[in-house]
């Protein structure tokens, strides 16, 4: 049996409440509290917004300072790699190296060696633009230290018969070293197409021309031909493991 004594508990009427007498003038707080929101809101993202602008602008313009420095500091600064030139008399079949001056002029002589140069190779200035220690001529020739040329030509060792087999040296390419050459582009022994494959970076500059000629009190290199085995001699790695 029901209490009458008991009264249950008001339900909160959301709807009489918007509906009643005051309801404009909530609705008007809630409207003014919305846009002062919004408006604080704003006000921080853009104050934030600005801290970050300000600590780019100070960073940017202290990285710029540091970058300007170095630039006015190192303004003649070379790459070691990029230190050397090569010239090449194709006609009489010699390479010189040369090494920049504090100009940063290719006037010092550093090694000069006989080279075999193919008769089609151009004449002119180009640069060392690839690298790889093996070529592929063809099916059945390949070449080591290889530093390829912008102009298509490829300065690399007398070929070999099989890939990554030093002790398959064509005996008659590497012979050939001094002379026009036989299978393409310009050859040279191991050591030398070597030399070339570590010290000399991409962008290295290549002169070919008809006209270069020895400095004075610089040798060329000593050439001997194998009349035996299959093995570059000038090759120190693979001689040494024999």
């Amino acid at each position: 049996m029901l209490d009458k004594g008991f009264k249950g508990k008001k339900k909160f009427d959301f709807k009489k409440w918007i509906t009643g007498g005051n309801s404009k003038l909530y609705l008007g707080l809630i409207i003014v509290v919305f846009l002062f929101l919004m408006i604080s809101l704003r006000t921080v993202i853009r104050m934030h917004e600005e801290n970050i602008r300000d600590e780019v602008e100070s960073s940017t313009e202290a990285v710029t300072e540091d970058v300007t420095q170095e630039e006015s500091q190192d303004s003649n600064y070379v790459a070691n790699n990029l230190v050397y030139c090569i010239k090449i008399n194709k006609s009489e079949n010699i390479a010189i190296i040369y090494k920049m001056d504090d100009n940063n002029e290719y006037t010092i002589p550093v090694k000069a060696f006989s080279v075999s140069v193919n008769e089609d190779t151009p004449l002119g200035e180009t640069f060392i633009s690839k690298k790889s220690l093996w070529w592929k001529v063809s099916d059945v020739s390949f070449c080591r230290y290889a530093s390829k040329l912008d102009n298509s030509e490829v300065l690399y060792s007398a070929s070999y018969f099989y890939n990554d087999t030093p002790n398959s040296l064509n005996k008659s390419s590497y012979n050939n070293i001094g002379n026009p050459s036989i299978d393409g582009s310009i050859h040279m022994t191991v050591a030398n197409a070597r030399w070339i494959y570590e010290n000399c970076g991409i962008n290295t500059p290549v002169y070919i021309s008809d006209d270069l000629q020895l400095d004075e009190g610089l040798e060329l290199e000593q050439f001997n031909k194998v009349s035996s085995g299959y093995v570059d001699p000038t090759d120190e790695k693979s001689n040494s493991r024999k």
